[in-house]
């Protein structure tokens, strides 16, 4: 039987892996229409639905969003106009009903827009990266701004259900599989018997 400070190690260490797969992986907080694209890397949301208690007071209002880290050129040249004419398409082809995953770090930028990842519906399991997705295909480039993100993290696609895309599952996997190694070492270290 194990004793009570053996199952405080393995909980310790079951919670951090936990705590890491959060932090991993990107989650939509809320959702609703756009109702309006102002350029390659800023939209306007009505907020529909608040997945997140902490944005409550979102609920039915419109904002201005700034997409998390990455930075299109100006409206005022042709590449600018050919960016915000992709983002357009890309609403177009997938639907204006978007969810944000905001950044808890600080919510809105200098200007009073919320900087956050937009997502749009891509199929009835994923939602597609648009963050991502411009970056991708040369109409937007990475500027890894001081918030929660790291657009070197970024997915293309995540699950609806769990904010993990398929091509993360191994991700999680090696999580598992160090923190079973870890505590398998901790418990040979203390001569614990699991």
């Amino acid at each position: 039987m194990m004793s009570v400070s053996k199952l405080s190690v393995i909980g310790l260490i079951l919670l951090l892996i936990l705590f890491l797969i959060s932090t991993v992986y990107s989650r939509p907080e809320v959702c609703g229409y756009i109702e309006k694209v102002v350029d390659g890397d800023t939209i306007w949301i009505s907020i529909e639905d608040v997945l997140e208690d902490r944005y409550g007071n979102f609920s039915g209002d419109s904002f201005k969003v700034r997409l998390a880290d990455i930075n299109a050129p100006e409206i005022s040249g042709p590449d600018g106009l050919m960016s915000r004419d992709a983002l357009i398409q890309l609403i177009g082809r997938y639907g204006n009903f978007a969810c944000l995953d905001i950044d808890d770090n600080n919510i809105y930028d200098k200007y009073g827009r919320i900087v956050a990842i937009l997502y749009l519906s891509y199929n009835e399991t994923h939602m597609i990266n648009v963050n991502k997705y411009l970056v991708e295909n040369g109409y937007a480039e990475y500027i890894d701004y001081d918030n929660e993100f790291n657009p070197q993290e970024f997915m293309l696609f995540i699950s609806k259900d769990s904010g993990v895309s398929e091509d993360s599952i191994p991700d999680i996997y090696i999580l598992i599989l160090l923190a079973l190694v870890v505590v398998i070492y901790i418990a040979k270290r203390r001569n614990i018997r699991l």
